[in-house]
């Protein structure tokens, strides 16, 4: 028991270190990037309070104070961590409210996005990469190949307002923003979900060819084992690993995804708020949104390690 507890123990330190490790340069790039970039917060408030934008060196120096954005780069990163450990991200230069406020109203739209748009690739992209190597016939199986190929390849923001001008405007099937209801969540669902569909049918499919040309394979069907015994088996464990090896790839992709998709659908989540928060310069939203987007990929690629292992006892999971 007490072995147990020590080696959940540093387990459990060696991830919080490993997180702490990623957030911290992460938030580090993240700044330093922003803060070099021309035009920032305090020029953008001033001139939205004077309403046009002509504005003295003195009002952009007032702003500059209430936003914090006084003293070198390095001073205010500083200043900003001390203050992110205790759990307080600073005040939106766009809006005035808490970032964690605001992130916390904005995060379960994403969440239910991203969720909705997983539970319909996973399943889909495993099928269609088992059909993919499984079907009898040739062309078929080429077909699929060849929509998976494409559904990683079709970019996500010509994706979406081809939905919308198709479905919406010309056809005028479905709403384009939340408001619609359930009916809101069908476009930007798909969106999200075609390139996830597309990258694990031809993860699939190659795991699935790799692991019925294996020896032990072969001589199960030699004995005449018919072929969904053999895929449940023998195969399904190797594909399981492989899909598990793609979710940072997912997660990412779904991330990068929602700022096109939430803007273009009108969905106020995380990405949606982290577009404004550019065109803003708002230096406080977009180093919350950014360790969002890294602690979501760095949770999710050590849960996958995690499963992994323990589908596969030959993988460490660390």
């Amino acid at each position: 028991m007490n072995g147990l507890l020590v080696r959940w123990t540093r387990r459990s330190a060696r991830l919080a270190a490993e997180l702490a490790l990623v957030l911290g340069i992460t938030s580090l790039l993240a700044f330093g990037l922003i803060a070099l970039a021309p035009g920032d917060a305090a020029t953008r408030l001033a001139q939205q309070r004077a309403g046009h934008p002509g504005v003295t060196e003195d009002q952009v120096a007032s702003a500059r104070r209430e936003l914090g954005m006084e003293g070198s780069i390095p001073e205010r990163y500083v200043r900003w961590l001390g203050h992110a450990v205790q759990g307080d991200l600073g005040k939106s230069a766009r809006t005035g409210r808490p970032v964690l406020t605001e992130l916390a109203e904005r995060v379960p739209v994403t969440l239910s996005l991203a969720g909705l748009a997983a539970v319909v690739a996973l399943p889909l992209g495993m099928l269609v990469g088992a059909l993919a190597v499984m079907l009898p016939w040739r062309p078929a199986r080429r077909g699929l190949r060849l929509t998976g190929l494409l559904a990683v390849s079709l970019p996500t923001f010509w994706v979406s307002y081809l939905l919308v001008v198709v479905l919406t405007e010309q056809l005028g099937l479905l709403p384009t923003s939340a408001d619609g209801g359930l009916a809101g969540y069908v476009m930007p669902v798909v969106v999200l979900a075609l390139p996830a569909v597309g990258l694990l049918s031809r993860v699939v499919a190659v795991s699935l060819r790799e692991a019925l040309a294996q020896p032990y394979v072969r001589a199960a069907q030699a004995r005449g084992t018919p072929t969904v015994s053999i895929v449940v088996r023998d195969a399904l464990p190797n594909v399981a690993g492989a899909v598990l090896n793609t979710i940072g790839l997912i997660v990412g992709g779904m991330l990068t995804g929602a700022l096109v998709v939430e803007t273009v659908f009108a969905h106020n989540g995380i990405g949606d708020y982290f577009v404004q928060a550019v065109n803003f310069r708002d230096l406080m939203a977009i180093q919350a949104c950014v360790l969002c987007f890294a602690l979501a990929f760095t949770a999710t690629n050590r849960l996958a390690d995690r499963l992994h292992g323990r589908i596969d006892p030959r993988v460490s999971s660390g």
